[in-house]
């Protein structure tokens, strides 16, 4: 039997694209089948064990509250609570989902961590002086303490190894994977659209963005200005929708939205329910992802999955998950976004295809295979330590 404690510390309680990493493997750890296996522990407050363990019978639980209360209180829990738990409990294995956002120095048992991005040393100005400080020195060092490193993409593992000196040996890629039983193409787009319609308002072909409000690192703002490039080139009025909470200089958006002369054409839906999410990928005719950094963009496959086709910057991690067929574009010019527009969408058949092969590749990310690598590193791992 193989005990792995999980801290949940840093998943945002499934609010975020982590949250929903952890959230998924936890749903297929509960697997019956891994019963005999292994133990999985939640460590965490109740909130978190609320969300994540809902409905599920074979995870336990270790109630931790107050521990994230701030950054600093979470540092020092991490290096001497954390630790204390782990041989309290008995862990074999330390599973840290969050390890770009929360890492442990020594503890008893070996440590898988997953880094899914070192985006902190890539984006300029987002930080204060003590994140930067944080985010530069003292993660680069932690990272290089856990046992075995997880990361999402071949970009990731590359910046793991450039900037936190990892042997590449130590780290796995897993890529993310697709609800393929939620994430699926329209069986009738007429009535996604008319859904739309009805629950947000939205009565025009629309292009679709889904992600927090964050300026500049998600890149809104160049969307927006090549949105109004776009619109002057084409007759149909098209809507931009965009889904997602206000977070850093969000009033820098919706200031370059109202300066649009189509700024009644775009739409800010605020957060919305994940549920609505796949109907909201299905009636657009195009989804559009132009961020300056991804550690991996599963919101391009879940669109690829919904038969939305898709274009991308490409930025970081964006090529490798979308692959050569997709159009892409250098996030700084919003002239190249809009020509990429305007290739998929005045082109009937290229749009077509585009979202035809966008639905074949979506379909060999599956996290059924991104969970067995995961276990597969915890077996090989908690085997060398005993041997």
């Amino acid at each position: 039997m193989i005990r792995v404690g999980c801290p949940s510390f840093g998943t945002d309680c499934g609010r975020s694209g982590i949250g929903s990493y952890f959230r998924e493997l936890l749903d297929r750890f509960d697997d019956d089948a891994l019963r005999d296996e292994f133990s999985f522990e939640l460590i965490g407050p109740a909130e978190d064990r609320d969300y994540y363990l809902k409905g599920k019978k074979n995870i336990l639980y270790y109630q931790v509250e107050g521990a994230d209360n701030s950054p600093m209180q979470n540092f020092f829990w991490n290096q001497f609570s954390l630790p204390k738990i782990c041989r309290e409990r008995g862990y074999d294995l330390l599973f840290l989902p969050a390890a770009n956002r929360r890492l442990c120095g020594k503890v008893s048992c070996p440590t898988v961590g997953t880094v899914h991005d070192l985006a902190t040393l890539h984006l300029k100005n987002k930080y204060d002086f003590s994140h930067a400080v944080f985010n530069r020195k003292i993660l680069p060092y932690l990272t290089r303490k856990l046992t075995h490193v997880l990361t999402v993409s071949n970009f990731s593992k590359q910046d793991i190894i450039r900037f936190a000196r990892v042997r590449p040996e130590d780290i796995t890629v897993t890529h993310l994977g697709v609800d393929h039983t939620t994430f699926t193409p329209p069986e009738d787009k007429g009535k996604i659209t008319s859904w739309v319609n009805e629950k947000f308002g939205i009565d025009k072909p629309y292009i679709l963005y889904i992600s927090r409000l964050e300026h500049p690192g998600k890149n809104h703002v160049n969307l927006i200005k090549a949105f109004s490039l776009f619109r002057d080139k084409v007759d149909k009025e098209y809507q931009l929708v965009l889904p997602g909470p206000d977070r850093e200089r969000a009033d820098e958006i919706h200031d370059e939205a109202e300066k649009s002369k189509y700024s009644s054409s775009i739409r800010f839906l605020g957060f919305i329910d994940k549920e609505d999410v796949p109907n909201l990928y299905r009636g657009a005719e195009l989804f559009v992802l132009p961020s300056y950094f991804e550690g991996f963009g599963l919101p391009v496959l879940e669109a690829m999955a919904c038969g939305a086709p898709v274009i991308t910057s490409d930025a970081a991690s964006l090529p490798e998950v979308s692959g050569s067929l997709a159009p892409h574009f250098d996030p700084d010019s919003p002239e190249q976004m809009m020509t990429s527009m305007l290739e998929v969408l005045k082109d009937g058949e290229k749009r077509d295809e585009l979202a035809h092969k966008g639905l074949q590749r979506a379909k060999d990310f599956t996290w059924e295979k991104t969970v067995q690598q995961t276990l597969n590193t915890f077996r090989k791992t908690v085997q060398e330590n005993r041997s």
